[in-house]
């Protein structure tokens, strides 16, 4: 059986809840739980999916698919392929899909033996459903790890676990063109992320999940373990190459001004600005300040995006912030298509 538990607008949930992959499809005013017994599992990224066949109020039986955030995420808050099996009875509480019938995003997930799993922690704690019998987020490394990984870092260069997002919610400045291209955008077709294509700039930096800084002779390697994505961020003398060739991460020259590295990034022929369909052209530019706390502890981002075809004038991206989190790693990624994607 199915019923709505809690309606409510989440204004306090800000964007760090990462609209991230057609989870803007999820009507976020109200719960709906679904219970039943488990009749599939996917396992894949870039979100995990499973039914859960249910019987309605009529009687008759309902099939639900349940959609959950990715592997990677799911891993780190001890929930693995093994948490469900087939036939499994569970009850799941999440947000009703605003496009499909019997579909839900999961944010809490109780077995029948009362084991609760939280599936989207931003979420639960938006609701007020964590509570004190809900699983934990695990230890990511041992003691050995963490030791080997406050030795080894060295300023800006280590795993950053991402904390938080500010400053979300902006109104962009479109050109009436890039509005129209904006509004014909649909989701289920156009959204690249269903395809399993990497996001490119300024996209790629949006990302829920850890990224790692790297150094390379003069250069920064930078890693993202969303989309396995890998930048260089050209540090050396005569880093500005002559007529770099366009790509989706585009071409990165860097420089400190002292605790903040600062990254020019031009070249770039990711056709979005975002994962909502904001399209952008081949002659946008972005400024990245990186900046590094005087503990080491913490890495704050900030962008500034200017697109002459897209946007009347240049926009600020919400600031993301990093952690130190010692031992933590950069865990593979692997977008897996669905057997119902092309």
């Amino acid at each position: 059986m199915r019923f709505v538990v809690v309606t409510f607008s989440l204004l306090v949930l800000p964007v760090v809840t990462f609209a991230h992959h057609a989870l803007f499809t999820y009507d976020d005013s109200k719960l709906v739980e679904v219970r039943g017994a488990v009749r599939s599992a996917l396992w894949r990224n870039p979100h995990i999916l499973f039914t859960v066949s249910s019987v309605s109020e009529s009687g008759q039986e309902e099939l639900w698919e349940i959609e959950g955030l990715s592997v990677n995420y799911m891993e780190r808050a001890g929930i693995n392929s093994d948490s469900f099996n087939i036939g499994d009875s569970v009850a799941v509480l999440g947000l009703p899909s605003k496009r499909d019938k019997n579909s839900l995003f999961a944010i809490l997930t109780t077995s029948a033996s009362g084991r609760k799993l939280v599936m989207s922690r931003d979420r639960a704690r938006a609701f007020g459903l964590l509570e004190e019998n809900t699983e934990p987020i695990r230890p990511v490394a041992s003691s050995e790890q963490i030791a080997l990984a406050i030795r080894q870092a060295n300023g800006i260069h280590r795993v950053w676990t991402n904390t938080s997002r500010t400053g979300g919610g902006i109104s962009l400045p479109l050109t009436d063109v890039a509005r129209a291209a904006k509004e014909s955008w649909n989701q289920p077709t156009d959204d690249i992320a269903l395809r399993c294509e990497p996001a490119g700039m300024p996209e790629a930096m949006l990302s829920p999940f850890p990224i790692e800084f790297l150094q390379q002779d003069d250069d920064i390697i930078v890693r993202l373990e969303e989309w396995d994505n890998v930048r260089t961020i050209h540090m050396g003398i005569g880093s500005n190459e002559k007529n770099p060739p366009a790509t989706s991460l585009g071409y990165s020259v860097g420089r400190w001004e002292g605790r903040t590295l600062v990254v020019r990034t031009e070249d770039i022929n990711y056709p979005y600005l975002d994962d909502l369909g904001t399209p952008q052209s081949e002659a946008v530019e972005i400024v990245e300040r990186f900046t590094l706390s005087e503990d080491e502890n913490r890495l704050d981002w900030v962008a500034t995006v200017v697109d002459p075809n897209t946007l009347t004038e240049p926009v600020t991206l919400p600031m993301m912030h990093w952690e130190w989190v010692p031992g933590e790693k950069i865990k593979p990624y692997n977008c897996t298509l669905s057997d119902n994607q092309g």
